[in-house]
């Protein structure tokens, strides 16, 4: 079905990411300040919080859309729908299987298949960038912080 200009397009597949991950944020963050409210329990985890959910916020807006006259555009689709439950489906296994594959064979497969479900069909440029990023996230939280997520292949 196509949306008529002027109109307003609510793009639901992103409202519902968005909505899992502030759950998500939310439920970890209150878990965290229940367990023990002092500084050095909450020093990543309260800015970390905070941080995500302004991020959210600022991204909701962009899921309404008002379409200016003289342009047509696509209603969402069920098949994008289902790419962002895929997205999600996969994040979550990623995140279930972190310690039994590792942290960057997870990491860099995550990449892969997120890229793929995105819809970027170049495989030299999907796993050459997931690669690089892959590369890029273990060495930066290894430099940062010990992490107890074993490696496989680094």
């Amino acid at each position: 079905m196509r949306a008529k200009p002027g109109t307003l397009v609510i793009m639901w597949g992103h409202l519902a990411l968005i909505a899992a991950m502030v759950g998500v944020i939310v439920y970890y963050w209150l878990d965290a300040r229940s367990v023990s409210l002092r500084p050095t329990n909450l020093l990543m985890i309260e800015p970390g919080a905070i941080f995500a959910l302004s991020m959210a916020a600022l991204v909701v807006p962009q899921c309404f859309r008002r379409l200016p006259e003289g342009e047509a555009e696509e209603a969402e689709s069920l098949s994008s729908l289902g790419r962002v439950f895929a997205l999600m489906g996969t994040f979550t296994v990623y995140a279930v299987t972190l310690q039994q594959v590792g942290f960057d064979v997870g990491t860099l497969a995550f990449m892969v298949i997120a890229l793929f479900i995105c819809g970027e069909r170049n495989w030299l440029l999907n796993i050459g960038f997931s690669a690089a990023f892959t590369l890029f996230i273990v060495w930066g939280y290894g430099s940062i912080t010990p992490f107890p997520f074993p490696l496989t292949l680094l």
